[in-house]
């Protein structure tokens, strides 16, 4: 494919993204939440038969894992997989506070207020496992929160989704942006709760670790930061239940590696938490992101 023909494809990829969230937003203003929250699933069936490059992928990650599994379980976790992600967008579009309160609870709330309390920011990991972006919201209904992330392309859409978090009263810091490093810094002088996923391939400081039996390209700034900074360190997930309402599960503070060896120190506690996102999946199959590519890159 010429150069041209590929700034053409992503030109229209995020045209076609830009206009597909600003169309889903206004439904979503237009719809009661419990209507809302279906009409997202309902989304999730469309694009599991309208994306063949996304749903391939998930089969693919999913045959990988669950080898043991035939081809019927597998579709129909990975169809699943596609209706929870639609619901997970629908409700980040409807919520408000009042609802947070309604409709996700925290176990492990004891966990979270003994971090904080020692006035040292807290840094906590979590995984794209359920609705990742009402855990933070549901944390900062009580607590000052920040999250890291990666700046989503096209701008308008990154702009959405931050305004969303905004909503919420969690603060973004876009990784890479200008600021960003300052940004992290204040974090613990201010003692807030920094939320950081590690569980996707991406273009930061990272190493191989294990996850579901196969070497992966992992972040490592949860671990490192933890280290550096001597916050205490939080692991927690968030899974999708019956009635669409959430529930969060926090552990910790956690016991960190510190042999004295950053470099060693840093591998061992970023293993650590993956293992942990990895055994949140396992049980939770349909509420992770199988369309991502996790193993794209290999030792």
């Amino acid at each position: 494919m010429s150069d041209r023909a590929v700034k053409t494809r992503k030109w229209l990829r995020r045209l076609s993204l830009k206009w597909t969230a600003r169309l889903i937003r206004l439904c979503a203003r237009l719809l009661p939440y419990r209507f809302g929250v279906w009409s997202g699933g309902l989304l999730g069936t469309v694009a599991f038969y309208v994306l063949p490059r996304e749903r391939k992928r998930a089969l693919q990650h999913l045959r990988l894992v669950f080898h043991e599994k035939g081809d019927v379980w597998v579709r129909h976790t990975a169809r699943r997989c596609f209706i929870h992600l639609g619901k997970a967008l629908l409700e980040l579009m409807l919520m408000n506070k009042e609802r947070l309160a309604r409709f996700v609870n925290i176990q492990g709330e004891e966990n979270l207020q003994n971090a904080v309390a020692q006035g040292k920011g807290v840094v906590f990991v979590t995984g794209h496992i359920g609705n990742w972006e009402l855990l933070a919201g549901a944390v900062a209904l009580t607590y000052p929160a920040s999250v890291v992330a990666a700046p989503i392309e096209p701008e308008e859409v990154n702009d959405m989704i931050v305004g969303l978090r905004a909503g919420m009263d969690v603060r973004t810091i876009l990784r890479g942006k200008p600021g960003a490093s300052r940004e992290l810094i204040r974090v613990f002088k201010e003692n807030r709760i920094l939320g950081i996923l590690i569980d996707q391939d991406t273009d930061v400081e990272s190493v191989f670790v294990d996850f579901m039996g196969r070497p992966a390209w992992t972040p490592t700034a949860a671990a490192s930061m933890a280290l550096r900074f001597g916050a205490p360190l939080l692991f927690g997930y968030i899974r999708r239940g019956e009635n669409n309402r959430h529930t969060i599960t926090v552990e910790g503070p956690l016991d960190l590696m510190r042999t004295g060896d950053d470099e060693k120190d840093i591998i061992a506690n970023t293993a650590m938490l993956t293992k942990k996102i990895e055994s949140c999946i396992l049980e939770n199959p349909e509420q992770w992101v199988w369309m991502h590519r996790r193993w794209r890159r290999q030792p």
